[in-house]
């Protein structure tokens, strides 16, 4: 099992798994309250601290999607 709780089966290798692979991505993201950087649009304030974590929490949630 790796790290962020997925299985080797749960990976999005092919379309037919899709579905499984999306629900566990969701799942996680919502764990760590970053739905909102993939399904919507945030807007990006130009003030260092927004902005710093903004860049952190995209980096964070990116991070959950490759691994």
């Amino acid at each position: 099992m790796a790290a962020n709780g997925l299985q080797d089966q749960d990976w999005l290798e092919v379309a037919f798994n899709y579905v499984i692979w999306k629900a566990r991505i969701s799942c996680l993201l919502d764990e760590y309250n970053l739905k909102t950087y993939v399904n919507s649009v945030v807007v990006v304030l130009v003030d260092p601290d927004p902005l710093k974590k903004y860049k952190t929490e995209m980096e964070k949630a990116k991070r959950l999607i490759l691994d």
